[in-house]
C-alpha cells in the first residue's frame, strides 16, 4: 500500500532544494511551497475547502437529513484556544494570537513557553466522517536552542476545530513539503542523523501520518542512506483498511535489506499503548543490502481478538536504535 504513498511522496524531493523552510519560533517561517503532481482532491497547504456535506441518518426515519458543516479557516487556528500536549511533557493551555503563544519574557526564567503555529496548514478529512479537518505544524521554545516541531491535526466540529492528536518530528527539523491527500498527513522533512550537530540535522526523511484510535501514528517512513539511495519498507499484502481473517499472512518487500536482515513488527489494538505482540522478523536477501522479502504469519485466534488491529514493520539503527524505515498495516480483524 506505500506504492501510492511513494508516487505523492516522491514528488516532494523534487522541490526540496527550491521549498527548504527553516522552522525558528521567533521569526514564522514563509509558507511552504504547495506540494507537485498530487491529484486535484489533494488539499495541499492553504487551500481553503468548500463545506462538505454530513450525511446524518436519524433513527425514526428514512430520510437523510443533510448537514452542511462549515469547514474550519485558517483565522479560526491561529487565534484558537487550544489544550497542547508539549514537547516538555506537560500539557499547555495555548490561546493563539496571529499564531503565536508565549508565555513569560525571559526565555532564561523557568516556566518560559513560546509556541507558533506557522504558515504550513492543510485541510482535509482526517477521520473519516466527511467534513474536512485539517493539520498545521507547531513549533515549541522553552528557552535555550531548542525548536521543537510537530504536526498537530484538529476534528472538525460543527464548523470549530478542537484538538485531536499530534506528533514530534523533531528539534530543528527541516520542513520541505507538508498536506493532506486521502485522510493522511504528508510531510517532507529533513531532521537529524545519528552523526548530526542539534543545530544542523542532514537526514532527509518522507513521512505519512494518520489518526488511529485518538492518536496521530506513524503510517510510512522512509529515509536516505549517504549515498542516497531509500530506504523504503512496502506491505503488499493484505490492504489497508479491509477486514481480514483470525489467521493471515503479511508480505511484502524492502529497497535495502537491514542489519543482519531483520525487521522489528509490532502488534497494536485499541486501549494500549504498548504492542499486543511484537519479535524480530527475517528477511530474504541475496545479499548484505540488497533489496529483498519477508512473510509474517499472524494467528489471532488464540487471543480471541476481533477489531482493529496496527501492524508496524520498523528497520532500526544498529548503532542507536533510531527509526530508518517504517510502514504499516491497518486492518481489522474479524
Amino acid at each position: 500500500m506505500i506504492k501510492q504513498r511513494l508516487v505523492i511522496l516522491i514528488g516532494f524531493s523534487l522541490f526540496v532544494l527550491a521549498c527548504r523552510i527553516s522552522i525558528d519560533a521567533f521569526d514564522t517561517p514563509p509558507l511552504a511551497t504547495p506540494i507537485p503532481n498530487l491529484p486535484a482532491s489533494a488539499t495541499p497547504l492553504l487551500v481553503q475547502p468548500t463545506p462538505t456535506p454530513v450525511v446524518i441518518l436519524p433513527t425514526d426515519a428514512a430520510t437523510p437529513t443533510v448537514v452542511n458543516v462549515p469547514p474550519l479557516t485558517v483565522e479560526q487556528l491561529k487565534n484558537g484556544r487550544f489544550e497542547l500536549p508539549g514537547a516538555d511533557g506537560a500539557l499547555h493551555t495555548v490561546q493563539f494570537q496571529s499564531g503565536l503563544y508565549q508565555k513569560g519574557t525571559d526565555p532564561s526564567e523557568p516556566g518560559y513557553v513560546a509556541v507558533v503555529m506557522t504558515d504550513s496548514i492543510a485541510f482535509g478529512d482526517l477521520d473519516g466522517d466527511g467534513s474536512s479537518d485539517a493539520a498545521a505544524v507547531i513549533v515549541e521554545n522553552y528557552g535555550g536552542t531548542g525548536q521543537f516541531v510537530s504536526v498537530v491535526a484538529f476534528r472538525n466540529q460543527g464548523g470549530v476545530p478542537v484538538y485531536a492528536a499530534s506528533y514530534f518530528v523533531d528539534d530543528r527539523a527541516i520542513l520541505n513539503a507538508f498536506a493532506i491527500y486521502n485522510g493522511e498527513i504528508y510531510l517532507d522533512a529533513t531532521i537529524h542523523g545519528i552523526e548530526d550537530p542539534g543545530c544542523c540535522p542532514t537526514m532527509p526523511t518522507r513521512q505519512v501520518l494518520r489518526l488511529w484510535q485518538g492518536a496521530l501514528v506513524l503510517a510510512s517512513f522512509s529515509s536516505q542512506t549517504p549515498t542516497g539511495a531509500e530506504r523504503i519498507i512496502n506491505i503488499e499484502a493484505p490492504a489497508n483498511d479491509v477486514q481480514v481473517e483470525k489467521i493471515f499472512t503479511l508480505r511484502g518487500s524492502v529497497s535495502i535489506a537491514p542489519f543482519e536482515n531483520n525487521l522489528v513488527y509490532k502488534v497494536y489494538i485499541p486501549g494500549n499503548s504498548e504492542p499486543l505482540t511484537s519479535g524480530p522478523l527475517m528477511v530474504n536477501a541475496p545479499d548484505l543490502g540488497a533489496p529483498g522479502t519477508f512473510e509474517l504469519p499472524l494467528n489471532f485466534s488464540a487471543s480471541g481478538y476481533s477489531g482493529p488491529v496496527r501492524i508496524t514493520l520498523s528497520d532500526l539503527s544498529a548503532a542507536d536504535g533510531s527509526l530508518m524505515a517504517l510502514d504499516t498495516l491497518f486492518v481489522v480483524v474479524k
